[in-house]
């Protein structure tokens, strides 16, 4: 029988897949369907729901081919029971332009039983936004 992971180390592992850039091994933490709430890429659209394992896959898949992310750090990781904030800031590369943008975003994750139930990342959808193209900031 495999070991359960906790809620830290869940967080734990899930940072290690998104600092490198591991789609399917994030997927792989969740459960079958996960509660998600994440803005697309480009800061844009939120999408929420339910979402498969194949479908988490895809968000990140998407997420990494238009971003390549060159630094990672959690600032602040609050765990209670089976729920988890973590306070984050990556440097990510705009791969269609080569710009950089620094963001800073939350992601807050239900874990039970190991796998992820839970999913909202919260991040600056304005630098992102900023960052592709889809927006412009007043001068």
């Amino acid at each position: 029988m495999d070991k359960v992971l906790s809620t830290v180390e869940v967080v734990q592992v899930f940072l290690a897949r998104l600092a490198a850039q591991d789609a399917a091994g994030i997927a792989r933490l969740c459960a079958p369907t996960v509660e998600w709430e994440a803005p697309d890429p480009n800061g844009v659209c939120w999408t929420t729901g339910l979402r498969t394992r194949r479908e988490v896959e895809s968000q990140f898949l998407t997420l990494f081919a238009t971003f390549g992310l060159e630094r990672l750090s959690a600032r602040q990781v609050i765990v209670d029971g089976g729920d988890a904030a973590v306070v984050c800031s990556a440097r990510w590369r705009v791969l269609a332009s080569a710009s950089r943008v620094d963001v800073r975003f939350v992601v807050v994750l239900s874990v039970h039983l190991g796998e992820i139930e839970q999913c909202w990342q919260l991040p600056d959808t304005l630098a992102a936004a900023v960052a592709t193209g889809v927006a412009r900031t007043r001068a």
